[in-house]
């Protein structure tokens, strides 16, 4: 059956990634650079899913800011991949509009084929055991599931949601029991302990027209804007430009709370054991800039990035150092939520040059 199921990557590229300032920039957000290896974020999701004979998936189609249509299709052509398309938004409206328009947008291109709606900005070590999964998902998608992907936990982490399993499907893909939010450490720990509860990757696989009537039936505002600025939307080049007024109108939530925690449809493959990090913070980025421009004396621990100054730190352990060509950011890894408080800053000071 699998084999018969053909599933078009939709990547969400709308993030801003606040929380890796000075490097992530409204220009340039996180999805754009070079996190965790020698592509960029987006370069690599694109990589995961590329089409060939041996794999499920049909030319991908981007979905992001307006301000980055040029850069997400030069990201592309870099890496040889050609795309299906590239939505653009007037204005950020949080996933489940995306996952709307992802899903019209579906349907109307293709008869039967299922959307894997995933972020631009995450790194996933295992690309293969990705795909596995992906594969693997497909049928109870294709039986009108919405699969989310549950990612084996590793450390009791308390920065992400979890999900808990419920009673078996298919193999490893099984209902939802419940969402649970970003738990304190001694829950979380009982989370890791107890092997029922996975990460919430962001990740999710389902046939069009089961996302459709399930926005419809579950937040038909947004169904009703997202639908409305892809059918008014106008066309050039591969680039589509959804109606400004129609998406702005369109009310701002997850897929998650739109969806995922009230429909019955919700599904989860668990564990997915494959090296996934959301990039959502500098303690868990790998690699950035020119290492030959870092000097570490006496700095264990330390993360230090530089895209040009010559950057030195010395006695210093646990700390982040980042030093851009207009700002520098130093601080200890334990406050590496914080940054956002400076970028806060910024705004109040109306610093736009440097956001």
């Amino acid at each position: 059956m699998t084999a018969q199921i053909k599933i078009r990557p939709v990547i969400m590229s709308g993030g801003t990634g606040t929380r890796l300032w000075p490097m992530s920039r409204g220009a340039r957000p996180k999805q754009f650079l070079a996190l965790a290896s020698d592509k960029t974020l987006i370069q690599e999701t694109l990589d995961r899913v590329r089409v060939e004979a041996s794999s499920p998936f049909l030319p991908p189609l981007l979905i992001g800011a307006e301000r980055h249509a040029k850069l997400m299709n030069d990201q592309a052509t870099d890496i040889g991949v050609t795309l299906a398309g590239i939505v653009c938004e007037p204005a950020p409206r949080n996933t489940a509009a995306v996952a709307a328009v992802a899903a019209a947008w579906v349907e109307a291109a293709g008869a039967g084929d299922l959307v894997l709606l995933m972020p631009a900005d995450h790194h996933i070590a295992d690309a293969e055991g990705f795909r596995r999964a992906v594969i693997a998902a497909a049928p109870q998608a294709a039986a009108g599931r919405i699969v989310t992907f549950g990612v084996k936990p590793t450390e009791a982490h308390t920065g992400y949601g979890y999900i808990e399993r419920g009673e078996t499907l298919e193999g490893d893909v099984y209902a939802i029991k419940a969402f649970r939010e970003k738990p304190d450490a001694a829950t979380a720990a009982a989370y890791l302990a107890g092997g029922r509860h996975f990460w919430n990757a962001g990740i999710f696989l389902f046939s069009p027209r089961t996302m459709i009537s399930e926005l419809q039936r579950l937040a038909p505002e947004i169904a009703c804007g997202a639908l409305s600025a892809l059918e008014k939307a106008s066309a050039e080049g591969g680039v589509i430009r959804l109606d400004k007024s129609e998406f702005e109108a369109c009310p701002s939530d997850s897929i998650d709370y739109a969806v995922m925690e009230k429909t019955d449809k919700a599904a989860v493959i668990a564990p997915v054991d494959v090296g996934w990090s959301d990039i959502g913070a500098w303690p868990s980025v790998e690699k950035v800039g020119d290492e030959a421009n870092v000097i570490r004396v006496d700095a264990d621990g330390a993360i230090v990035a530089t895209d040009g100054p010559l950057v030195g730190v010395v006695g210093l352990d646990d700390v982040i150092v980042v030093a851009t060509g207009d700002s520098v950011l130093v601080m200890p890894k334990s406050r590496a939520q914080d940054v956002k408080k400076i970028v806060d800053e910024l705004k109040a000071r109306g610093r736009t040059d440097l956001l």
